[in-house]
């Protein structure tokens, strides 16, 4: 069985299929800029967290059927097991304030994710912006 760090790696995967062509574009236009001004391009004009955001959201319940979590049978289960398998949970709680507790378990788990995959991708997009040359 896959663990959840190879299954947000799938997701980047399929991040990046969904939208290479937007990306190789920005860096095409921008290829005479540094590294970092065209990470800054794609961070920020492109609105790359909220793509992430999106992506995320839409890719969610498939996500927790995938294959890493299939022990847990409910989105709590496996939200729990988001957290239970992570290096580094998110802990802003402004995020969940206000919900009820297992809501606030799964939104907490959601941000866990999606900050995981943002620094999946940053990666993986940081290193397409060095291979332009």
């Amino acid at each position: 069985m896959k663990t959840y760090y190879q299954a947000i790696e799938e997701l980047a995967d399929d991040f990046i299929e969904d939208y290479r062509d937007e990306i190789k574009e920005i860096i095409t236009k921008n290829k005479e800029k540094t590294d970092d001004e065209i990470w800054d391009e794609i961070y920020q004009n492109w609105d790359l967290l909220d793509k992430i955001w999106e992506f995320l959201d839409s890719a969610w319940h498939g996500f927790l059927r995938s294959d890493w979590c299939k022990d847990r049978k409910t989105e709590l289960g496996a939200a729990t097991k988001i957290l239970e398998e992570n290096k580094e949970v998110e802990r802003d709680s402004g995020l969940w304030e206000g919900k009820e507790p297992t809501d606030a378990i799964v939104a907490q788990a959601f941000a866990t994710a999606k900050n995981d995959l943002y620094f999946e991708l940053e990666n993986r997009i940081r290193e397409l912006i060095k291979n332009r040359k």
